[in-house]
C-alpha cells in the first residue's frame, strides 16, 4: 500500500486550495455582483482578497456533508473551530475576515471505488447533495443567530461541483449560500434554465 507523504499531503491541500480561491474569484461577482481580485495569500488567513476594492482574508475550508443536515451543523462547528484559532492568534480586528466553505463529496473507499466502472462510480457520486438539491432544507434548518459572534464579518458556503456547475463555463458559476450575516442569509444563486446531472458527461466514456 502506497501512504501520502506529508509533502505529498501539503501539497495536494495547496492545489485545493488554488482551486477553491479561483472559483471563488470567478464565481462570486457572477452571483452576488461584488467584485473579487485575488492578491496573494498568508497562512492564515489562506487568501487575501480585495473585495468590493477592500483588503479582506479569506479562509478557506472543504466541508464534507451527505445532506443538509450535515452542510448546516459542519458549518456550524467549523466556524466555531476556526473562530477560536483566529481568536487564539489575534487575527480579528485587522482586516474583514471571510469563512468560506467548499462544499464536497464524503469519500469513497477505495474498495468501494475498485470495484466500481466510471459510470457507477459517477453514479453513486450523484446520490450525493449538490447544494442546489438541498438549499431549501438548509434554509429552513439553519438559524442566523447561531452564527452570531464567531469574529468572521461574513461566512459562505460555495459548492462549484461537477454535478450542477462548472467554473469554467460562465454560463453556470457556483452556487452559495450565505450564514452570515443575516441581512445576506440565505441561498445565493445564478439562475440558469438547466442542471442536468453531471455524470451524464462521463456515460459511456
Amino acid at each position: 500500500m502506497t501512504h501520502m507523504s506529508s509533502d505529498d499531503y501539503v501539497t495536494g491541500k495547496r492545489m485545493c486550495e488554488d482551486m477553491t480561491a479561483e472559483a471563488f474569484e470567478s464565481d462570486f461577482p457572477k452571483v452576488t455582483g461584488r467584485t473579487v481580485k485575488n492578491v496573494g495569500g498568508e497562512d492564515p488567513p489562506d487568501l487575501i482578497a480585495l473585495i468590493d476594492d477592500i483588503e479582506t482574508g479569506v479562509e478557506l475550508t472543504a466541508i464534507m456533508a451527505a445532506d443538509a443536515e450535515d452542510i448546516v451543523l459542519g458549518m456550524h462547528r467549523l466556524a466555531k473551530q476556526k473562530h477560536e484559532k483566529y481568536d487564539r492568534r489575534g487575527l480579528f480586528g485587522g482586516r474583514p475576515m471571510i469563512l468560506l466553505g467548499h462544499l464536497t463529496w464524503p469519500p469513497i473507499g477505495t474498495k468501494e471505488r475498485e470495484n466500481l466502472t466510471m459510470e457507477a462510480m459517477y453514479r453513486a457520486m450523484a446520490t450525493y447533495p449538490a447544494l442546489w438539491d438541498v438549499w431549501e432544507e438548509v434554509d429552513s434548518m439553519y438559524d442566523p443567530s447561531d452564527f452570531d459572534g464567531f469574529g468572521f464579518s461574513e461566512i459562505w458556503l460555495m459548492d462549484d461541483g461537477m454535478k450542477y456547475s462548472s467554473r469554467r463555463d460562465p454560463r453556470a458559476p457556483a452556487d452559495f449560500f450565505c450564514f452570515a450575516p443575516s441581512e445576506k442569509g440565505g441561498f445565493w444563486e445564478f439562475e440558469r434554465k438547466r442542471r442536468p446531472p453531471y455524470w451524464h458527461l462521463y456515460a459511456g466514456h
